[in-house]
């Protein structure tokens, strides 16, 4: 089966740079990756992002195998990182937060093709150079719009992270707090300092 053909927008959408196109998250989908970072959709148009530094992949990487672990051997749902979540449509949104958990009550036993059209149980950014506060307060307020229930952003310079209940409900950890699972993923705890070991 041929795939559609591209979409019509009205005359005053269009642009000859193709970085002013509007795409569905499907068309999204179907899009190379950037040779020099990676990209999310937002509100229809692609924007990139340089790839993570060290510590940001390493601090990836350490969360999301914390998670996987405590998830896995309490039979919880899945861990992801950078995996794709529709947020919004018309225009679409397309996040792929750093590490996120999904419930298996939400997945079932069985992990999606495509995108899930909501927000994960837990989203979790590693702040970046790139990243400006207006921006990330963007994003999570679109995660909880989706239905995502807790935040977590970890500053790798400050070595602490903020927790968000909802897009203006935070908290402050410092290098001697400790995140919590909450009632998102009970009885998970994990000492900030334990993150940069």
């Amino acid at each position: 089966m041929a795939p559609p053909g591209p979409l019509v927008y009205p005359r005053r959408m269009r642009s000859s740079d193709p970085r002013d196109r509007r795409y569905t998250a499907e068309e999204y989908g179907r899009l190379p990756d950037y040779p020099d970072g990676r990209d999310e959709l937002v509100r229809g148009r692609r924007v990139h992002e340089p790839f993570p530094r060290p510590m940001h992949g390493h601090l990836q990487a350490r969360i999301g195998g914390l998670l996987d672990g405590f998830v896995r051997a309490h039979g919880l749902g899945y861990v992801a990182v950078e995996t794709g979540f529709v947020l919004e449509r018309g225009p679409d949104t397309v996040r792929g937060p750093d590490v996120a958990f999904v419930s298996r009550a939400r997945y079932g036993d069985t992990l999606p093709e495509h995108w899930p059209e909501f927000g994960p149980d837990l989203a979790v950014e590693v702040r970046s150079p790139s990243d400006r506060p207006g921006r990330l307060a963007e994003k999570i307020a679109q995660y909880f719009a989706a239905g995502t229930r807790l935040v977590w952003v970890i500053d790798p310079r400050e070595r602490a992270a903020m927790v968000y209940r909802g897009p203006k409900a935070a908290r402050m950890l410092g290098a001697e707090g400790e995140l919590e699972g909450e009632d998102v993923i009970p009885g998970f705890r994990c000492p900030i300092r334990e993150l940069f070991d």
